[in-house]
């Protein structure tokens, strides 16, 4: 009776299952955490001041931002050097404001104004049309009707002065002035008059 009750009460304890956890075993490895929430500001609308000559659905399909999408630094920034970069514009820049929902985003745009007239002045021995060829030649873009680049003046200045000097006349500069001919209350005017004066150098 002594041994049948040692036998039951080994078997009992071989049954009962270990506590002590195997060194070897493989530990399973805790579950990612839940990925954050995105949340920020959204884009309520946006706005264009200064362009008229563009209406404002082409404008909007020229930037990348979108009403109702995320509001995102980086991308503004690329929207307004997409606007610069059609050569329309002097000056583009992005300013912001909360609005009831998201952030108001307004690109404020300095339209390059059209040239109006070119006039030459002080000098007979070259025309207009052989100014414009010239400018031609030299990949000028300064003409009527056309949009105005305040950067190409210098060097249409150069231009001249050298076909002037090809024709004999020496010691002289060719001044370029520009004369808003637009509504005298509306700044910057749309449209511009450029005139370049030959003097003699004193």
């Amino acid at each position: 009776m002594l041994v049948l009750a040692a036998l039951l009460s080994l078997s009992l304890l071989r049954a009962q299952p270990s506590r002590q956890r195997n060194p070897f075993e493989n530990i399973p490895e805790p579950s990612d955490p839940p990925a954050p929430t995105v949340s920020g500001f959204i884009i309520e609308a946006i706005e264009f001041r200064g362009a008229k000559r563009i209406p404002n659905n082409i404008l909007r399909a020229m930037i990348y931002s979108r009403v109702g999408g995320a509001y995102d630094v980086a991308t503004l920034r690329r929207d307004a050097q997409a606007l610069q970069n059609t050569g329309r514009f002097s000056g583009v820049i992005w300013e912001t404001e909360p609005g009831r929902a998201g952030a108001i985003v307004r690109f404020v745009l300095a339209e390059r104004p059209l040239i109006q007239a070119l006039d030459y002045q002080g000098d007979d021995t070259v025309t207009i049309a052989e100014i414009l060829e010239r400018f031609t030649q030299r990949n000028i873009t300064l003409r009527a009707e056309t949009l105005f680049d305040e950067a190409e003046l210098e060097h249409a200045a150069i231009t001249i002065q050298e076909l002037v000097g090809e024709r004999g006349r020496q010691n002289i500069t060719v001044t370029p002035f520009v004369e808003p001919t637009g509504p005298p209350l509306v700044w910057p005017s749309p449209t511009v008059k450029i005139t370049f004066t030959v003097a003699q150098k004193q």
